[in-house]
């Protein structure tokens, strides 16, 4: 059986068996499931982590069956041997229901992007992960910038974050759908 990528996590953390030599467990927060998408935006766990490599902006989980990608940090479990596992995971989840940019960000990468090597994301500082602006399809729309941004006012800025500002919007893109009246 060939391993495939399966889904990714924004919040995660190991569990160890109470068996002694078993594979730990991956629970964490699934922002994309791709074999079950109906499980996509749920709290789930996977059994079986064989190991956990580091690549570029973000983790990949090597699991007996599939890969994972993992977007945030792993949460430390706190002491004790009664912890709600989904009640933890569920505290440390985004409060801001916005569309996840990282996650579009891994699936549309360049794999030989020199800017973030694959990944769609880099790190921009010790706990902050960045939308490579190399690889980034400006897909999510264009937002103009006003207020406090001094002289970029009147500029335009691309909504995925990946930080690319315009002098003048964009055109529309071309597969959006359109309404004809």
């Amino acid at each position: 059986m060939t391993k495939q990528f399966n889904g990714i996590f924004r919040t995660w953390t190991r569990v160890q068996h109470a068996r002694h030599g078993a594979l730990p467990v991956l629970w964490g927060d699934c922002i994309v499931h791709l074999s079950h998408p109906e499980f996509s935006g749920n709290i789930l766990h996977t059994s079986g982590i064989i190991d956990i490599i580091e690549h570029g902006g973000f983790k990949i989980a090597q699991t007996r069956n599939n890969y994972y990608a993992l977007l945030g940090p792993e949460l430390q479990i706190p002491p004790g041997d009664v912890v709600d596992l989904e009640a933890f995971i569920l505290q440390h989840r985004s409060r801001e229901p916005a569309l996840d940019v990282y996650a579009s960000a891994a699936m549309n990468a360049d794999p030989g992007c020199i800017n973030c090597g694959g990944a769609g994301v880099y790190r921009c500082g010790e706990d902050r992960l960045c939308v490579c602006d190399r690889c980034c399809k400006h897909n999510q729309g264009w937002w103009q910038l006003e207020g406090g941004y001094g002289a970029d006012n009147g500029r335009w800025a691309c909504k995925a974050g990946c930080g690319v500002v315009v002098d003048k919007q964009p055109p529309v893109l071309q597969f959006l759908p359109r309404t004809v009246a």
